[in-house]
């Protein structure tokens, strides 16, 4: 038996000297920080000999100068091969920990002197040596030491293979299996499936994936999308790529018709500006001639309106006298009312019967008096002599009182006068401004009834009568050109489908006839190759089969037992053969004459060349397919060239129809668009036109308001002015007439005063005499009597007296006045009948004249707007010549030989807009012709299949890629391209195809591994807990593998048919196709995104675990982390690494099966301690020691080691702190660990 026996620490890390033994299960206790993982790390070592792979942290020591701090620190290691033991000594040599090997057991003497200190050098560990102890050299190349451990004897020194525990060459799974074990937390399926596929001890096959992605798959996808792209359709059933080039193609031919329309309208510009040169002069002479018209009509016109102004004024100045005088006569006769003239009249007419009374009473008065005749007389003489004194000063107040009414009369006669003539001056003043008012309203009224006219006019008037009506022709003779190229293009393509369907046709009678021979070619390539594969089964199978076994044990068994034998028997690996000593020529007791029989059995040889034969055979049926595929392909090359050239006729004339149509409809849009134009220019004119009606039929409206009331304004403000003037009159007579009044009253009031005094002086008198008649006996009652009545009639006659003048001049204003006021109401009302006939005939005469005036306006308009068009036509021309859209259209004009008469009527600034339009829609076009070519060469690298050009330096280069792309669609170059991306993809799938099969086709073995450790499970449990645990493999989950292995999948099933023109088709092998090429296009996506250049064995397949703890199944898992409780996850983690490291112990080595290796895992001291008892035996069984660490021991039987490890003071240095590690526990009971 081998195995590690025994390691030493010599002043090393932190322990001063420790034995630690390992030939059993070892449990390390302590504290956190005591140093466990140091010991641990140190064994490990021993394993891998890596420093880095030892989980020493960055932050802390090196393993050099941690473990070998000093120049006396030793490593040492005791390994027991078949009882004897040998050491390897580990310590540092230049700064690097190497190692020795010696031929002796670990003794103390050797490191250590006398006094207990190690030697400071080798040379003391070599002297006490002495000669007895054979050691090596240093060894200082830790591969080397690893090789000589592990018995890989390739280019060792003879002497190094005594100190192998095994002998492999594929050992590395063993170190990386303890090593990752002491690592890793967790356990993952990748280190699982690398150690799996290192056991095989065979060279590993790895495909080159940046073979593929920088050589055969190079802008392999780019080109498979150049052509795919030609048949791809959206969701609407439109291929996008040939939707572009349509528009590239149409975007081109537009450009060209662009020019031709272009050129065109140049030469329809100079013939207008040819026209415009000879018209312009005629034009000016007709416009002055007009013109005079013009001002002619307006005279006339002015001449009409001062005539009416002259018989208007005379109408209205006899009007205003009329309404003078009635005014005057109503004035006074609202004057005599006041004064209530009837009255006076009547007082006036009694003036003769008062005075015939007066003297009837006076006679009778005479009559009593005459008997008293002095008394009489004398009385008389007093009372005559003071009716004298009053009449006389009656006169006299009366006459002051006539003086002041002549003198008022005559002030307020001066006074009306004056007033008269200011009123009759501001009617005269005013009278023109009122004449011109209403001249306005008439004119105004005139111009709205002409507005009127042109409304209803308007309704039935058409603009652009002409321009419309031609647009209407042109539209109905490009529709009918239209429908004829629709017809001869449908008839074509009609003829085309036709031409199409006759081809399909005879292409299917090919491809049906050719079917037959490929499906037999394919039948006979795939029984070539399932003989092959039968074959290969047998050589892969032959190395443990009967077979081999007969080849190696029996000579000459070819011709005994090889007649007789089935073939397939002795290929059976689980037939146990056994040799005998005692040979027999009998067949189970039988004796048969063999030599009659012909020898069956091949040799591993023959079958290889039966395999070669094959495959040549199988070479010649596919070179065969090739040759019917070609023989096929000639057929159909010539069956398209028959057909292409009558569908290229038609296309040719699809296309001459389809530009000529183009044509037509761009002609028919832009037509349309014009006529469109014209129909709502009319309109807009219309619209502008009655709305310029309707603004000045509310301009109007508003003007004949805004001129009536001017016209009220004017007669108010004529009538406040007289109003004004006569209201400060009548307030001058009526402060005259105060004035006087005042006056007479005063005279009045002395009247009467003098009246009463001399009325009381004749009363007393009277009185006086009466009495004295009285006294002489006279009738003083009677007397009386007539007294008061002729003082009644005397005061009457007064009155009569006062009031008679005012009767008199009622009586002259009466003659005067109110007698002739209904004769002058009646005149008037004549004389305003005449007036507003006069202003009807001049109403109609004015509207004539304005009439006359407004069509030979409109009629200069239309001239001069012609003139205006001429001069905007010769501007706009001169800035033409100008522009960019000018030059070179002469040099073009030149070069073109088109002699048809040309259009003058359109007007130049139309022309250049529509030049300038096309201009710079040929501008756009082109600019959209380039977006175009842009859009549609982004669809393609520089490197594209197609060699399409995709930088463009001139205009000229852009014209010519649409040229030449035309071209490219008119001849269906795209079928010559899809011909040889086909044959590179055939290639390409056969070899992906190959190298896939050669790296899966260790799978069988690989499944034999993980069966092995399925079953070592199952046969070697003693763990009570878990119940079940497996491993399978499953598909790779690495995107890259599973494109291989559909790739593969595709080429055998389809491998006749790759490099046929299939690739690209739209038959019903199109979604194989398709299917192909998303697998290729995928492949090189996920190349893209790989980290590593190749693809290895362990990533073509997935593995995953299954366990079950007591009733609790996990399921199939790729990681073991959480599966259960924690000690269940420990637990199954031991169990896992245990299976594994076994596994490839057993595999290691075919010769070496007795040795022991050691597994260290710390978490087991978190399991119970019955499943710690489990692990160890179920760990021991498999000749693998455990060792692990935690604080304290509960179950310390179950190891053969404990060792304790505390921190202790050194006694040299206070400061630093030793690692004492002390053996508690030997078991040396018979315990299998």
């Amino acid at each position: 038996m081998r195995y590690l026996n025994k390691i030493i620490f010599i002043n090393s890390a932190s322990v001063a000297y420790a034995e630690i033994e390992l030939d059993g299960n070892v449990h390390l206790i302590g504290t956190q920080g005591v140093g466990k993982s140091t010991l641990l790390r140190a064994i490990l070592f021993f394993y891998n000999a890596n420093k880095v792979k030892l989980g020493i942290p960055r932050e802390k020591k090196n393993y050099d100068d941690y473990y070998f701090p000093y120049q006396n620190s030793y490593v040492i290691y005791e390994v027991m091969k078949d009882g004897v033991p040998f050491c390897v000594l580990s310590y540092k040599v230049n700064g690097k920990v190497a190692f020795r090997f010696f031929d002796s057991g670990y003794e103390q003497q050797l490191f250590i002197d006398h006094q207990n200190r190690a030697f400071e050098n080798w040379e003391q560990i070599r002297q006490a040596f002495g000669k007895s102890i054979y050691y090596t050299s240093i060894i200082s190349s830790y591969d080397e030491f690893r090789r000589i451990i592990y018995g890989d004897n390739k280019s060792l020194k003879p002497e190094y293979r005594k100190y192998a525990i095994i002998e492999s060459r594929q050992y590395e799974n063993i170190p990386r299996t303890i090593q990752n074990v002491f690592l890793n937390s967790n356990l993952e399926a990748k280190f699982i499936k690398d150690t799996i596929i290192n056991s095989l001890n065979e060279e590993e096959f790895t495909i080159d994936l940046e073979n593929y992605s920088k050589n055969h798959l190079r802008e392999f996808e780019s080109q498979i999308n150049d052509i795919t792209i030609w048949s791809k359709a959206n969701r609407k059933g439109e291929v996008p790529i040939r939707k572009q080039a349509d528009s590239i193609i149409d975007h081109y031919r537009i450009h060209n018709y662009l020019n031709r329309e272009k050129l065109e309208l140049f030469r329809n510009l100079l013939s207008r500006m040819d026209y415009v040169e000879k018209q312009k002069p005629l034009l000016q002479v007709e416009i002055s001639e007009e013109r005079q018209t013009k001002d002619r009509f307006y005279k006339e016109f002015e001449n009409l309106i001062d005539l009416h102004q002259k018989r208007e004024q005379k109408i209205i100045s006899e009007i205003d006298y009329f309404k003078k005088q009635i005014a005057e006569a109503q004035r006074k006769q609202q004057e005599y009312q006041r004064i209530e003239i009837d009255i006076l009249i009547s007082k006036v007419e009694e003036k003769e019967s008062l005075q015939q009374e007066s003297g009837a009473l006076a006679e009778e008065k005479n009559l009593l008096t005459s008997r008293f005749a002095d008394i009489r007389t004398k009385y008389e003489n007093l009372i005559r002599q003071i009716e004298n004194e009053k009449q006389a000063y009656l006169n006299t107040k009366t006459s002051e009182i006539n003086q002041l009414e002549q003198q008022f009369g005559n002030t307020k006669m001066e006074l009306f006068t004056s007033y008269q003539k200011i009123v009759n001056d501001i009617k005269i003043n005013s009278e023109v401004e009122k004449t011109n008012a209403v001249d306005e309203i008439e004119r105004l009224k005139n111009e709205k009834h002409s507005l009127d006219n042109q409304k209803s006019e308007l309704k039935y008037q058409i603009f652009f009568e002409s321009e419309i009506g031609a647009g209407k022709q042109n539209q109905e003779q490009l529709i009918a050109k239209i429908s004829a190229g629709n017809s001869t293009i449908t008839d074509s393509k009609h003829q085309i489908k036709n031409a199409r369907k006759e081809w399909e046709l005879e292409t299917e009678k090919i491809d049906a006839r050719f079917e037959v021979e490929t499906a037999k070619a394919k039948d006979q390539s795939a029984e070539a190759e399932n003989v092959i594969k039968e074959i290969e089964s047998k050589l892969f199978q032959s190395e443990d089969s009967f077979y081999s076994w007969l080849n190696r044990n029996v000579s000459n068994w070819e011709n005994t037992i090889g007649k007789v034998i089935d073939e397939n028997v002795l290929f059976y690996s689980d037939l146990e053969p056994e040799q005998f000593e005692k040979e027999t020529e009998s067949l189970f007791g039988v004796r048969v004459n063999l030599e009659v029989l012909e020898n069956k059995i091949k040799s591993v040889q023959e079958y290889r060349k039966d395999i070669e034969r094959l495959k040549k055979q199988l070479e010649q049926i596919q070179k065969n397919s090739l040759l019917i595929e070609a023989e096929k392909e000639t057929e159909q090359i010539k069956l398209k060239s028959g057909f292409t050239k009558k569908i290229k006729s038609l296309n040719d004339l699809i296309a001459k129809e389809d530009y000529q149509l183009n044509q037509n409809e761009e002609k028919q849009k832009i037509n349309s668009v014009q006529l469109k134009e014209w129909v709502e220019k009319s309109e807009t004119e219309k619209k502008i036109r009655a709305t310029e009606i309707e603004k000045k039929l509310e301009n109007s409206s508003y003007e004949l308001s805004k001129a009536t009331n001017q016209l009220v304004a004017v007669k108010k403000n004529i009538s406040r002015r007289i109003s004004l003037k006569e209201t400060e009159r009548d307030k001058k007579t009526a402060d005259l007439e105060a004035s006087k009044n005042e006056k007479v009253s005063t005279f009045q009031s002395y009247i009467n005063n003098h009246k009463e005094q001399s009325d009381l002086r004749i009363e007393v008198l009277r009185k006086n005499q009466m009495d004295e008649l009285e006294d002489k006996g006279a009738d003083r009652k009677r007397l009386e009597e007539i007294d008061g009545k002729l003082s009644t009639i005397i005061s009457s006659l007064g009155f009569i007296a006062q009031n008679e003048k005012t009767v008199i001049e009622y009586q002259k204003d009466k003659r005067e006045l109110f007698d002739l006021l209904p004769q002058w109401k009646t005149d008037k009302i004549t004389l305003e009948k005449q007036q507003l006939h006069s202003a009807d005939t001049h109403k109609i005469e004015l509207s004539k004249s304005h009439q006359k005036l407004s069509h030979q306006t409109e009629k200069m308009k239309s001239l001069e707007h012609k003139f205006s068009i001429f001069e905007i036509d010769i501007s706009e021309f001169e800035k033409f010549k100008k522009s960019v859209a000018f030059a070179g259209m002469e040099a073009v004009l030149e070069d073109s030989s088109d002699k048809e008469e040309q259009d003058s009527s359109k007007k130049a600034s139309l022309l250049i807009s529509e030049i300038n339009d096309k201009y710079y829609k040929g501008i756009g076009k082109f600019q959209e012709l380039q977006r175009s070519i842009n859009g549609f060469v982004s669809n393609f690298n520089e490197a594209n299949v197609f060699q399409f050009k995709l930088q463009f330096g001139t205009d000229e280069d852009h014209l010519n890629f649409a040229l030449n792309l035309k071209e490219f669609i008119e001849e269906d170059k795209i079928q010559e391209y899809q011909k040889r991306v086909n044959e590179r993809f055939g290639t390409i799938i056969n070899q992906i195809g190959r190298e896939t099969t050669e790296l899966t086709s260790k799978e069988a073995e690989i499944e034999k591994t993980i069966k092995k450790i399925n079953d070592d499970f199952l046969h070697k449990n003693f763990v009570e807990a878990i119940k079940e645990m497996e491993m399978r493999t499953q598909k790779s989950s690495n995107p890259i593998v599973s494109l291989l292995l559909d790739i593969k999948d595709f080429n055998e099933e389809h491998s006749l048919q790759l490099g046929q023109i299939n690739l690209f088709s739209t038959s019903e092998s199109s979604s194989k196709n398709h299917r192909a090429v998303e697998l290729v296009k995928q492949l090189i996506k996920e190349l893209e995104r790989a980290k590593t250049s190749t693809l290895t064995l362990s990533e073509s397949f997935d593995l995953q675990f299954r366990i079950v703890e007591n009733d609790n199944d996990s399921g199939w898992v790729e990681k073991l982390s959480n599966v259960g409780s924690e000690g269940t996850d420990v637990l199954v983690k031991a169990m896992i690494n245990i299976l594994l490291l076994n596994v490839f112990k057993d595999s290691a080595s075919r010769k070496i099966k007795d040795f022991k290796l050691h597994c260290m895992m710390d978490e087991i001291g978190r399991l119970h301690p019955n499943n710690v008892r489990g692990i160890l035996k179920f760990a021991n069984e498999r000749n693998i020691l455990l060792i692990n660490g935690s604080p304290t021991s509960q179950n310390a039987t179950d190891y053969k080691y404990t060792y304790k490890l505390a921190k202790e003071q050194s006694k040299s240095n206070p400061k630093r702190y030793l690692t004492k590690i002390n053996r508690l526990i030997k078991v040396t009971t018979k315990i299998s660990n």
